[in-house]
């Protein structure tokens, strides 16, 4: 089609006359939202269960093997010359429709009965071009082969019933069939589609004749489908000739909608460059703070993402992995399946979705490097967005990388990656291409997060060694035995470390040497440490203490909490107990300013991050609350 993901129906149709559909379809959709959505959530875990722990067989007949893989990423320009990446998402059951609109995935709920949904085997294909331009196909695999269920994210949405059948189960060359029905509910649009396959003979060139190589056992298909509306002699004609091949979907295709040249190409090898921005910064929360600062009210925010036709949608979920923070602001979170990756813009009324990314399985990490966006996952693979949510490279590990990937240089616009495996291996990847610059064998599993200060990276690994090495050669340069770190942190100018040990020691090293400072008593489970200019805060569940850098003398005590949250440069520090926000001086104790946090339902986690110029805390049961600064923003 003429922009994004070659199957994608929303982002060919366009024109205006048809945008009218999008009135009286919002318009059915605002109770039926209201009243399905609930009961979505609810019988989510029970659905689930009802499924065979099993792998299924895979339906759709020989024609399923044309699907992508769970994960898989393509890079394809159009006629137009615009670039656009596609990801794709497998899924069985319930949780396949949770990603598309509240409209969309409560009409599908009225339609079928659970035990229906709950089996149903769906791929997802989630597209965004060089213009930011984004959106997202859902398919169904069943006994009618693969059907086109929905399509968002274009100026039209679609919910095709009965969904369109793009290849029947066991499609052979010379087959033909059709399918007719509403293109949107209530029959506002419809569809009327005919099909026809064919041997795919090339060659098959682009739009510089350089012929797009195919794979064995490659499919042709010919096809018309019509979007009319059902009241006036408007209508969207889409004819098409395309090549289906095993594993990668639609790789080629041509044709027209209303007469104007449209087309498809995939890019073999999917490479895309990638080139770091001079973004500005995001104001930073720990850099604003001082002796006069004051905190607004905390505001729970709701989260919700936003389809240009399908309206806006409530995101709920349970958040289980550590979020991170973008260089420009957004916040980073895994969804509560556990398989995207979500970048959020906050203001003061919501978060509001900027992108989601599906890097394949589970995700086990998160972390924003420079202009990146990193995810590690349980297929051992580290796999790199830029600021627009393009996958621009991937990088297979030898373990599964469980610590957050970091920056090599904090303090460097366009930082190289530094990733950890559970093998033991400390490896740093170019940022611009995904490529090892060195691999460093540390002989035990990375334990902790990774911390880079001073030109050194502190590893602290599984055979109770914290390791430094340097970070342009990756050499090491010390070792030391220090005993079971839960906690880790390191001055990014002096490289002094402070680490807390499971053994109940908060202990200081030279940065340099590995020399031990000082060592002191700390009660409690450990949950943050950080290193400023002359300071070591640390933070446990039962008490907060400040000590002297260099002689590990106390200076203050408070009580404890569950996050710290604070930089090596901080005056400020900031203290997130159960019940309330507090701004403590980072010399003497005093505190600057306390808010009280609202009660919520039972959460198993809580994490908190400097995002932007403000705080965040959000909560394993979803609740995700913001503060700002009284002395940058008024109070209206």
């Amino acid at each position: 089609m003429t922009t994004g993901n070659p199957e994608s129906i929303a982002a060919a149709v366009v024109a205006p006359p048809l945008v009218d559909a999008r009135a009286e379809h919002r318009a059915s959709a605002a109770w039926l939202a209201w009243v399905v959505t609930p009961l979505v959530v609810l019988l989510l875990s029970g659905a689930l269960d009802a499924v065979d722990q099993a792998a299924p067989e895979v339906l759709g007949g020989t024609s399923a093997r044309y699907v992508p893989p769970d994960g898989h990423r393509s890079v394809s320009t159009d006629a137009a010359g615009t670039t656009s990446v596609a990801e794709a998402s497998r899924s069985i059951g319930i949780e396949g429709i949770f990603s598309a609109p509240t409209f969309v995935a409560a009409t599908l709920f009225e339609r079928e009965l659970v035990d229906e949904l709950a089996r149903a085997q769906w791929w997802r294909s989630s597209y965004v071009d060089d213009f930011g331009e984004r959106g997202a196909d859902l398919f169904r695999l069943s006994d009618d082969g693969i059907t086109q269920v929905a399509s968002w994210g274009g100026s039209i949405g679609f919910l095709f019933d009965p969904p369109i059948v793009l290849l029947p189960a066991d499609a052979l060359p010379g087959d033909t069939w059709s399918s007719q029905g509403e293109a949107v509910v209530g029959g506002a649009l419809t569809y009327t589609a005919t099909f026809a396959a064919l041997r795919a003979e090339g060659p098959f060139t682009d739009l510089d004749g350089r012929e797009i190589p195919l794979t064995g056992g490659c499919i042709g298909t010919e096809s018309t489908i019509v979007i009319a509306s059902a009241t006036e002699s408007l209508s969207t004609t889409l004819a098409r000739s395309a090549v289906w091949c095993p594993g990668r979907g639609v790789v080629w295709s041509s044709g027209t909608i209303d007469d104007q040249p449209s087309g498809s190409f995939e890019l073999r090898p999917a490479a895309l460059p990638f080139t770091p921005t001079d973004a500005r910064l995001a104001a930073g929360w720990t850099n604003a703070l001082d002796s006069s600062s004051e905190l607004l009210p905390g505001r729970e925010l709701p989260l919700q993402a936003t389809d240009p036709f399908f309206g806006d949608s409530e995101v709920t979920g349970q958040y289980r992995v550590p979020p991170s923070e973008t260089r420009d602001g957004r916040l980073v979170t895994v969804n509560d399946q556990g398989d995207d990756v979500q970048v959020w813009n906050l203001d003061r009324v919501a978060a509001s979705l900027s992108w989601l990314g599906h890097p394949g399985g589970t995700v086990v990490s998160v972390g924003a490097v420079g202009d990146l966006v990193i995810a590690t996952t349980s297929r051992r693979q580290v796999v790199a967005y830029d600021p627009e949510g393009r996958r621009v490279w991937s990088w297979n590990a030898d373990e599964l990388v469980i610590a957050p990937p970091v920056a090599a240089s904090p303090s460097e616009a366009f930082p190289d990656v530094i990733v950890a495996a559970r093998s033991g291996t400390v490896t740093r990847l170019d940022a611009e291409r995904g490529v090892v610059l060195w691999s460093q064998p540390i002989d035990a599993d990375a334990r902790t997060p990774v911390v880079v200060g001073a030109d050194l990276v502190f590893v602290a690994d599984e055979r109770d060694h914290l390791t430094a090495l340097d970070v342009t050669t990756g050499a090491i340069v010390w070792q030391n035995e220090i005993g079971a770190v839960s906690r880790l942190a390191a001055d990014a100018t002096t490289g002094l470390v402070a680490v807390t040990l499971e053994s109940g020691s908060l202990v200081a090293l030279d940065g340099a040497s590995g020399d031990e400072r000082w060592r002191t008593a700390l009660t409690g489970a450990a949950v943050g440490v950080v290193v400023t200019a002359d300071r070591v805060v640390a933070m446990s569940e039962e008490a907060t203490v400040a000590l002297d850098s260099e002689s590990g003398r106390v200076t203050w005590r408070s009580g404890g909490g569950v996050a710290l949250v604070g930089g090596d440069r901080s005056s400020i520090i900031t203290l997130v107990q159960p019940r309330a926000i507090e701004l403590r001086s980072v010399s003497s104790g005093d505190v600057i300013d306390r808010q009280l946090i609202a009660a919520s339902g039972p959460s198993s986690s809580v994490f908190a991050r400097a995002v932007g110029d403000s705080l965040v805390v959000i909560e394993s049961n979803g609740v995700l609350r913001r503060w700002e600064l009284r002395e940058s923003r008024d109070d209206q």
